[in-house]
């Protein structure tokens, strides 16, 4: 029998990481939960990624080692018509800084452009200097494409004219 909490459905909202949508919800207590398909494909993984990390020893899952994605309850969100099982953003930025390490280009740029955006949206507060989430959205998005296009270029620049005959283009 699925378990659902029954106090209230949860919100749906669509956030984006520059170009990559991420799909979050409101939790009937106000807490923001994840849908883990959104969090794998942003960065190019396949869906039973996030449950192969929940099942690994790095540092990074390890806080989260007891945790069975498949056991958590689902919850019924508005307008949707159906149930969830959402991921809290601290499993997910786990899960994104893991795959960064291990090289995946995307998620080392989503990393890199996030903290960056923390730090600025706080500096922002400190000199009152307001500005629109389309404005953080353009920069994040600038800056997650130049980090890939340096990504690129950096694995393009390390290959030799052999590896052409072996490796497919993103592998160094």
């Amino acid at each position: 029998m699925v378990k659902t909490l029954q106090t209230k459905t949860a919100e749906k909202a669509i956030i984006y990481l520059g170009s990559i949508p991420i799909d979050v919800y409101q939790m009937p207590d106000l807490s923001y939960k994840l849908y883990s398909e959104s969090i794998t494909s942003a960065i190019q993984r396949p869906n039973n990624d996030l449950l192969r990390f929940l099942q690994g020893k790095s540092p990074q899952s390890l806080p989260y080692k007891n945790r069975n994605l498949l056991q958590e309850p689902m919850i019924e969100v508005e307008g949707y018509g159906g149930y969830i099982k959402p991921i809290p953003v601290e499993l997910a930025t786990a899960y994104w800084l893991y795959r960064a390490i291990k090289g995946n280009l995307t998620a080392q740029a989503i990393v890199q452009a996030s903290l960056t955006e923390s730090i600025e949206r706080r500096a922002d507060l400190a000199f009152n200097l307001k500005r629109t989430e389309e404005e953080y959205n353009q920069k994040f998005s600038d800056r997650l494409e130049s980090i890939l296009t340096y990504n690129r270029n950096e694995v393009r620049e390390r290959r030799l004219i052999s590896d052409d005959l072996y490796l497919p283009d993103d592998v160094n």
